[in-house]
């Protein structure tokens, strides 16, 4: 039985690994796509969406205050004294009770809740910028990766080329048996780090999966696509002025100001009396069941005249924490504004060092061609050719990396103003379950 049961879970388990594979198999992903996958089914966005759902739910508790509270409550009492007869005695209660004035204290705390929304809010659009970077900067590194498997390929290619013309050489007593030795030590150094590329290319795949919220696996293929340097081309003060409208972390303290704001002017409320309508009636009796009706109209008053100073104490905390985060603002633009520069700052000169890759890359092939020329005629060494080969081997992945450095460049630049807010929302206002507003 246990056996039967043990197969049937494995059945269960390759027709999951199945369908989940099935929705890439046969498809080319474009960026879009993994970015749409990646909000719908990441889980920690996902997480900050419950969380968000969650103060949702507070919001609409704050309403329960400006409506009329019912009670109903039922006693019974059975008294036995020495001097008199054994009583009983029921009684039925209904009461309606409404507020009238609270010093408006319902009404700050529903105001702070709402802004305790947009907060949460906020922190969800901030993480969704970390996870839209994130899949942007993986799709792009397994894109440059297969020019640089290019590369690689052309590398292998050339060391083989390499150790044939030096196996001949060998061969024909034109060079020492360490020629070949060492063309082939070459080669095989070369096949290596081709190797371990498409390995990191199996990693990045594995890293893209999992930012889209489904189990690593190996047969996703993206379509070509390149990426416009837009955010770069702007000026600085552009870019602070598009952050310190769109970042959401800097919406997200804004809003913790005004909430703090609201939740001090609750508490001032305590220090106002507190006014309620009430109207009840019910039934009571000196029996099992209440026989005598009754009923009741009226207006409390209530006022605290002294609670041992606690009610000062919190207005005074609650203003020392919103003077607090008004500061802490004011640092997070300047924090902010420092990401935008150092950004801006390392793209410009990333894309120099594309200029200069590109003449390393010209002055490598050229010398390769002369090491190679120079070697078949029996003028050069093999250690010459090999270091020539290494050298436009680099030159060349270095110019394909410092292309992807610049696109990396781009992508934390957007995320640093907070350029992909209007991509989240609008992806995420097409999603089946869309965030209900409270």
């Amino acid at each position: 039985m246990r056996f039967w049961k043990g197969v049937l879970f494995f059945i269960l388990l390759a027709g999951f690994a199945f369908s989940c594979s099935k929705g890439f198999a046969g498809e080319k992903m474009t960026l879009r796509t993994c970015l749409r996958r990646a909000i719908v089914h990441n889980h920690t966005l996902r997480s900050f969406a419950s969380e968000r759902q969650s103060v949702a739910m507070e919001v609409k508790k704050a309403l329960s205050p400006f409506y009329p509270l019912l009670t109903f409550d039922t006693s019974f009492a059975r008294s036995d004294w020495e001097d008199q007869p054994r009583s009983d005695d029921a009684k039925l209660n209904l009461r309606a009770q409404y507020n009238l004035f609270r010093g408006g204290g319902d009404w700050a705390n529903l105001k702070a809740r709402r802004h305790d929304y947009q907060v949460s809010d906020y922190d969800y659009l901030e993480e969704s910028l970390r996870v839209v970077a994130s899949v942007e900067d993986t799709y792009f590194a397994l894109l440059s990766l297969r020019n640089r498997l290019k590369v690689l390929k052309k590398s292998v290619e050339a060391a083989a080329l390499h150790e044939k013309v030096a196996r001949k050489r060998v061969e024909a007593g034109l060079a020492p048996v360490s020629d070949e030795l060492r063309a082939k030590v070459d080669l095989a150094n070369a096949r290596v780090d081709l190797i371990r590329a498409k390995r990191e290319g199996k990693t990045l795949k594995h890293a893209l999966a999992v930012l889209m919220g489904v189990t690593p696996l190996e047969i996703i293929e993206l379509n070509e696509e390149n990426l416009r340097i837009e955010a770069g081309r702007k000026t600085l003060p552009e870019l602070f002025a598009m952050a310190k409208n769109l970042r959401p972390v800097l919406k997200s303290y804004q809003e913790q100001v005004q909430k703090l704001t609201w939740e001090e002017r609750s508490l001032k409320a305590e220090f106002f009396p507190v006014f309620n309508a009430y109207v009840e009636g019910g039934q009571e009796g000196p029996d099992y069941m209440p026989n005598k009706d009754y009923w009741s109209v009226g207006i409390e008053l209530r006022y605290p005249f002294f609670s041992g100073f606690s009610t000062k104490y919190s207005v005074a905390s609650a203003r020392s924490k919103l003077e607090a985060r008004r500061w802490s603002y004011r640092q997070k633009i300047l924090e902010v504004q420092k990401e935008i520069a150092d950004t801006y700052d390392q793209l410009k000169t990333d894309e120099k060092v594309i200029e200069a890759q590109r003449t390393l890359l010209k002055s490598a092939l050229e010398n390769l061609k002369v090491a190679q020329r120079r070697y078949e005629v029996g003028v050069g060494t093999i250690v010459e050719l090999t270091d020539a080969r290494v050298d436009a081997t680099k030159a060349a992945v270095g110019l394909v990396n410092a292309k992807l450095t610049v696109v990396g460049d781009e992508v934390e630049l957007r995320r640093v103003t907070g350029w992909f807010v209007s991509q989240v929302k609008e992806i995420e206002d097409q999603m089946h379950e869309s965030k209900k507003n409270p």
